[in-house]
């Protein structure tokens, strides 16, 4: 099949009747075979998952038999998924799989004072479990040559057809492995995520207030759109698994997280064929820019090519 090319996309930064800044974003489509079908931009860019990955990495915990040995089921599979905001209802659940574990807080390596109130925490919960559930060291679980790094690399590597060595990796923003890709690898993976992760897919659209939070993008779009499941990534990353069987992936080419939810949220318009983005996703094609009094000054728009 031949793919169809299309220019970058653009977001703009209005401040009153003025661009003030220009963001730039690439995009790919795979579809329900992982193939490439649609292109913006090039997609070849290469760059980390970062939280996206997040999925990817909990499989390995389902297949190592970790989930089965706590007795965790959906609830469980979508907070080691989530980039989280911390409330109480994810701090609650981080606290019961905690002792599930035998482990408190002090366990967890996401970095600084904030605990089970990390974004990451339930990722990193997913490494301790899986360490106490082997006998692996439970205070070094996020460094690279550790065996829950070792095996969460490979189960990532598995699912996108790569092998571990061959994989770039750095240390994230919360102190565990992320993994480099093409964007375009990414759309492949997240077009097969169903076929995938299936229990953890479901497990991201039943719980989609666990994956991130009221109001957020991941949580809308899976509020919104039934059978798509989606987790955006730091420094512009934002990958979907359309009910379609598509898969969609953007990166944001400066890293601004800022002009992530007009490119996702607008592209999946497109892709589903909607004339009008339907409430409450719809807010986010042109999110505000408010002023440190909280005054809206402007907005952000995506500007998709014809």
């Amino acid at each position: 099949m031949r793919q169809r090319q299309h220019r970058e996309i653009v977001i703009q930064a209005w401040r009153g009747a003025t661009v003030e800044s220009v963001h730039r974003a690439v995009a790919a489509v795979a579809g329900p075979d992982g193939e490439v079908v649609e292109r913006w931009g090039d997609p070849r860019f290469v760059t980390f998952w970062r939280s996206s990955a997040k999925p990817f990495q909990a499989q390995a915990w389902l297949a190592d038999g970790t989930v089965e040995h706590f007795g965790w089921g959906a609830e469980e599979l979508a907070i080691m998924s989530a980039s989280h905001d911390g409330t109480d209802e994810h701090a609650a659940l981080i606290r019961r799989m905690l002792a599930d574990t035998g482990l408190d807080e002090t366990a967890l390596r996401a970095g600084g004072d904030l605990g089970v109130r990390h974004s990451c925490s339930g990722n990193h919960l997913g490494f301790l479990a899986a360490s106490a559930h082997h006998g692996w060291d439970l205070a070094t679980y996020q460094r690279p040559r550790h065996p829950a790094q070792i095996a969460a690399l490979r189960s990532f590597a598995a699912a996108v057809g790569a092998g571990p060595a061959d994989l770039a990796t750095a240390v994230d923003g919360c102190g565990v492995v992320t993994y480099a890709t093409a964007v375009e690898t990414m759309a492949s993976a997240w077009a097969l995520m169903p076929s995938l992760l299936p229990e953890i897919s479901a497990a991201m659209r039943a719980h989609p207030v666990l994956v991130e939070g009221e109001g957020r993008l991941d949580t809308l779009v899976m509020q919104t759109f039934d059978g798509l499941t989606g987790k955006c990534g730091a420094e512009g990353v934002s990958c979907v698994s359309l009910p379609d069987g598509r898969g969609l992936a953007v990166k944001v080419l400066d890293g601004a997280d800022r002009a992530v939810a007009p490119v996702a949220v607008g592209l999946v318009a497109q892709l589903l064929s909607l004339e009008v983005v339907p409430e409450p996703v719809a807010k986010l094609t042109h999110p505000p820019i408010t002023n440190d009094a909280g005054d809206v000054v402007g907005e952000l728009l995506a500007v998709f090519p014809d």
